[in-house]
């Protein structure tokens, strides 16, 4: 179509030679330039003529190409950038599962390893006088000190309560009110 279209607009636009006798491939003379004919031009008998109707038509056939094709590259266009966008998020994704599978992997770590040693500390610091746990553990960190007292039996950790500092007794005590598990990690499908 493309093709039927720019051979009638070319045959539309290109002065007819071919009826006017002077082109060709057919002499070696050069014939005299004639002056240009006001009367309709000569049929042969594969040659058309195109009435303005016609013309115009195919002139608006054309133009309709040319935007067909410059939307066509434009979906080509965007259809590419699609693709890269879609390759950029399957690397954000692989990147996002990777550190999920991490972040699952260190709190599994979390409730393994830490809880043994949080046990041997509370024991440790159970066996201890109340007034000289509490006074080591005034200078540790509040959640230490909070996970070590949860450990313990309700009676140690009540009289090494008395013996802390008010303020981080307080704070501790706010904390073991508060206090909720870490979010569970579920294995989903992407």
């Amino acid at each position: 179509m493309r093709c039927t279209v720019s051979l009638f607009i070319s045959l539309l636009i290109i002065p007819n030679a071919w009826a006017a006798g002077g082109g060709g491939h057919g002499g070696d003379e050069e014939k005299p330039k004639e002056k240009p004919e006001t009367v309709a031009p000569i049929r042969e008998s594969n040659e058309r003529v195109f009435t303005p109707t016609e013309t115009q038509l195919l002139m608006e056939l054309d133009q309709r190409r040319i935007e067909l094709d410059r939307r066509e590259q434009a979906l080509e266009l965007r259809e590419r950038l699609i693709d890269l966008m879609e390759q950029k998020l399957n690397g954000r994704v692989t990147e996002l599962t990777a550190l999920k599978a991490e972040l699952e992997g260190l709190l599994g770590n979390l409730s393994g390893k830490d809880d043994k040693e949080l046990q041997q500390l509370a024991t440790m610091y159970g066996a201890m006088k109340p007034t000289i746990a509490a006074s080591v553990m005034n200078r540790l960190d509040n959640m230490i000190v909070l996970d070590i007292l949860k450990l313990m039996p309700a009676k140690r950790s009540g009289k090494i309560m008395e013996s802390l500092d008010p303020s981080k007794a307080r704070f501790i005590s706010e904390l073991m009110a508060d206090r909720t598990a870490p979010p569970s990690v579920s294995p989903t499908t992407p």
